[in-house]
């Protein structure tokens, strides 16, 4: 289009004249703007309104059937920090006494303490928890490649950590992820390397080929080895139940055993020990002179004469020589007598050690027979108890742990009494009908559990209710009612802000259906019925209450009498919210069923008669932007149209002008030759 200057010819402002008639012609846009910001609110408000109505459904939902918790019950504990828990509602009423004696916890194993850069052999072992076992296969390396090792290949059933106990040492852990005694950790596999890390001691739970000595006073005989044993002054004393025997002094004897014993080369004697040292002779050693009598003399004094005595001859202390001390005080022998004679074999006891004590004597004695077990002192007291022989069986293979952190162990709780035993502390739900236990820690003394309804849930529940369904009413109220307009004009901008849908009768119709269906009454089958909704607290409004405020038909809950409702008469509460009629086992009755039943139309999945709402505005500001965007075109077409007819205009306005001034110029010409 070709840049015009307007009003050249004419003197008038074209552009002006053009802007005013084309506001004029795009007046209807105007009015379809104002239509379409009048869709859009009310498609805003039908989206609202959807959203305030599936909340009163979802709420209604909730107050009968199986999401119902009328009959729900809870349970308090007057010790949480020791357990709670979660009661069902078929829980009973009333009290438990639960004492938590012991948790069940994780076993827990460690490792020695090693260097960063400590060498671990390769290996071979297998962990097994509860019945699954993972195999680890180490090429050998240090303490922590090992850990991680072991944190990818058994992430399973156990947990591994690799700690820093002190400057540059590590330990590395290993944790059950079962708990209970059924998650203890078994270790089987290549011994090298379990014991150069610390992790395991020996052979677990293994059998003992076992010959226990029981001794007898007759079966003691003198030592007839080739020791010297020295002058034996002591003697020799047998315990009641022949479980001990004690030497006194200096004397060495023999135990004959009833039975000889063959040995093998894992054979152990065994027997728990203990020494008392000798009494010393007590002496003043701080006189170092003893006083004695001489012998009988006579004196004469001033011619009288005395029988008196030496009493002035001493005579050194004669001392004792010194003890020589005795090193080896106390000890056990094994003799074995065979065809190649008299085999003997002594094994001090240290005189400070007390405790059980194992020789392995099958060292010394394999393929032999043991007859007899010597039992000597030297000095003292020397007390021998619990005496055996063992060979041990090869059995599961297990291993020992050596560092056992933690064990493994069941919960140990009394209920009511009775002594229970579990694997876990949490999720006890098979030990009191309905409760579902949790342990925190163990109690000194019996905590009370105490089971009742759980009337603030039902309660609640239905006050979900009540609010849900009072904020529907206030929005519909603002969505079908206009404001009054005091002043011309202000009705069409209010209209935005209320009365969008004042006169739709598809959402009038459901207000007044869902408040017909609120305080309808409701058959019931209980004994104490409850058949309309202000028996049980809840109702349209307080005795002289506002008129406007009843109209509206908002509910007001009594929350003391709602409380003492449900806790009375919980069964005529769930069958005012929704109860079967005809046994049928399907509620089909019920002030929550029938708001629901309600709704169902309006907020049903898919095609509802809100999204149908919506649909509708949706079609009709389509509608007005294709409105809009014709008369966009028209207007163009229309300026381009105008411009035409100014340009036609002024273009013929200078074409006279210019026709004009040259008949002026003609005339001015003609009159100047006339004068001439």
């Amino acid at each position: 289009m070709p840049v015009t200057i307007g009003g050249m010819a004419s003197g008038l402002n074209t552009d002006d004249i053009i802007k005013k008639l084309i506001e004029v012609e795009a007046r209807p846009i105007v009015q379809w703007e104002e239509e379409k910001y009048l869709y859009n609110k009310r498609k805003e408000a039908l989206r609202e309104l959807k959203s305030r109505i599936e909340t009163v459904n979802a709420a209604a939902r909730d107050l009968y059937g199986f999401r119902a918790s009328y009959r729900d019950k809870k349970a308090v504990s007057a010790d949480s920090g020791v357990l709670d828990a979660v009661a069902g509602k078929n829980a009973q009423n009333g009290k438990h006494s639960i004492e938590v004696m012991e948790l069940a916890s994780t076993h827990k194993l460690s490792t020695d303490s090693l260097k960063k850069d400590d060498a671990v052999p390769a290996g071979k072992f297998t962990l097994e928890v509860n019945g699954t076992s993972k195999t680890i296969r180490f090429r050998g390396g240090t303490l922590k490649s090992l850990q991680a090792q072991i944190e990818s290949e058994a992430a399973g059933i156990v947990s591994s950590s690799y700690v820093n106990t002190v400057h540059d040492s590590h330990i590395m852990t290993l944790e059950s992820l079962t708990p209970g005694k059924k998650g203890e950790i078994k270790i089987t596999g290549d011994r090298d390397l379990l014991y150069g890390i610390g992790l395991i001691k020996g052979v677990k739970d293994q059998e003992k080929d076992r010959v226990a000595v029981v001794f007898d006073g007759k079966y003691f005989v003198s030592y007839t080895g080739s020791q010297k044993p020295g002058e034996e002054t002591g003697a020799l004393e047998v315990g009641k139940e022949g479980k001990d025997v004690e030497v006194k002094g200096s004397l060495w004897r023999e135990y004959v055993l009833p039975v000889q014993v063959d040995v093998k080369k894992s054979t152990m004697l065994e027997f728990n020990a203990s020494y008392k040292e000798p009494e010393e002779s007590k002496e003043d050693e701080t006189l170092p002179y003893r006083l004695e009598l001489g012998p009988e003399e006579k004196t004469v004094i001033k011619g009288i004469e005395l029988n008196s005595y030496n009493i002035s001859r001493i005579r050194p202390l004669e001392k004792k020589p010194p003890k020589t001390p005795v090193t080896d005080v106390m000890g056990i022998g094994v003799v074995s007598e065979g065809k190649d004679g008299r085999y003997e074999k002594l094994y001090p006891v240290d005189r400070k050690f007390s405790g059980k004590m194992e020789i392995p004597v099958g060292r010394d004695f394999e393929n032999r027979r043991i007859g007899k077990i010597i039992f000597y002192a030297n000095t003292g007291t020397a007390k021998f108890a619990d005496a055996a022989l063992f060979t041990p069986v090869e059995g599961t293979g297990l291993l020992d742990p050596k560092n056992e952190v933690r064990r493994a162990g069941d919960a140990k709780i009394k209920v009511d009494g009775i002594e229970v035993v579990r694997d876990r502390n949490e999720g006890l739900n098979d030990i009191v009908k309905g409760l579902t236990l949790n342990l925190h820690r163990e109690s000194k003394k019996p905590v009370t559990l105490s089971v009742e309804p759980d009337i603030e849930k039902a309660a609640e529940s239905i006050k979900k209710f009540v609010e849900a369904y009072n904020r529907y009413l206030e929005f519909n109220r603002e969505i079908v009612k206009a404001e009054k307009s005091a002043k011309p004009g202000e009705f069409k901008k209010s209209r935005a802000k209320t009365g969008l849908f004042m006169g739709d009768m598809t959402i009038l119709r459901l207000e007044n259906t869902l408040k017909e269906t609120v305080s309808n009454a409701y058959p019931s089958r209980t004994e104490k019925p409850i058949k309309i909704i202000s028996q049980m607290g809840v109702s349209t409004g307080e005795i002289n209450a506002p008129w406007e405020s009843i109209r509206m038909g908002k509910l007001v809950v009594d929350e003391a009498k709602l409380a003492e409702t449900i806790r009375e008469n919980p069964e005529g509460v769930e069958q005012f919210f929704g109860s079967d009629t005809d046994g049928d086992n399907r509620i089909d009755n019920g002030m929550a069923y029938g708001v629901e039943t309600v709704l169902k139309p309006y907020v049903r999945s898919g095609q509802s008669i809100i999204t149908s709402k919506i649909a509708m505005e949706d079609n009709n500001i389509k509608m007005a932007d294709e409105k809009i965007e014709r008369r966009q075109e028209h207007l163009k077409k229309y300026e381009e149209k105008l411009r035409q007819k100014f340009a036609t205009m002024e273009k013929s306005l200078s074409g006279a002008k210019a026709q004009q001034n040259w008949l002026k110029n003609q005339m001015k010409g003609a009159e100047g030759s006339s004068d001439k």
